[in-house]
């Protein structure tokens, strides 16, 4: 072994260990957004989080610093995972040159794919409940700027006709959260059917 090699063999091993850092972060959100999904900010411990991925508490705070900043993480993985959603449908509808409905339809019914994993739909709404703090209510806010302007640079659509389809996902949260499916009366089919305004009818 050359002196050379044996200068380059901690960097390399240094390399390994942030890799490895990078795909735990990546299991640690993807656990955190399950557990604060059901318990909330306040009601998840970070003990349990480290559990679900097989690490330490202490890992957990050397990677995020406090459950607060993991919290955050876990808020941000959630919206970009539906932006990037929305993202890959209006592309694939064409963007704005197929014209605004073409897109509104696709990233409508890849946001109602996307309700079907509860977990996914908690996470956001504990987000929200979770706006009291600053900080976190900072993320929400560009997570959902992030979703907003997605739709309308690939849909073109005026705000009259955004604004409408934004509201009636919102009101698709509700139903779903409330597991409106197995309903049959007409309060519950107004609110959990709403494909003429999310795709044009």
């Amino acid at each position: 072994m050359t002196a050379s090699t044996t200068r380059r063999t901690p960097a390399r091993a240094r390399a390994g260990e942030r890799h490895t850092a990078d795909e735990r972060r990546t299991e640690i959100v993807a656990a955190a957004v399950t557990a604060f999904a059901v318990g909330g900010l306040h009601g998840t411990s970070v003990e349990s989080i480290a559990r679900a991925v097989g690490v330490t508490q202490p890992y957990v705070f050397r990677l995020f610093g406090t459950k607060h900043d993991l919290f955050i993480e876990a808020v941000r993985a959630g919206f970009e995972r539906t932006r990037q959603a929305m993202e890959m449908a209006g592309e694939r509808a064409g963007g704005p040159a197929a014209g605004p409905w073409a897109a509104l339809e696709a990233m409508g019914a890849a946001y109602w794919k996307l309700l079907q994993d509860r977990t996914l739909l908690l996470m956001q709404l504990q987000a929200y409940v979770a706006c009291d703090d600053r900080e976190i209510r900072a993320a929400v806010r560009l997570g959902f700027e992030s979703i907003v302007e997605t739709v309308r640079r690939l849909s073109g659509a005026p705000d009259e006709v955004l604004r409408p389809w934004l509201a009636q996902g919102m009101l698709w949260n509700t139903a779903v959260a409330m597991d409106l499916s197995r309903e049959t009366a007409p309060w519950a089919n107004l609110c959990l059917h709403g494909e003429d305004m999310m795709g044009g009818g």
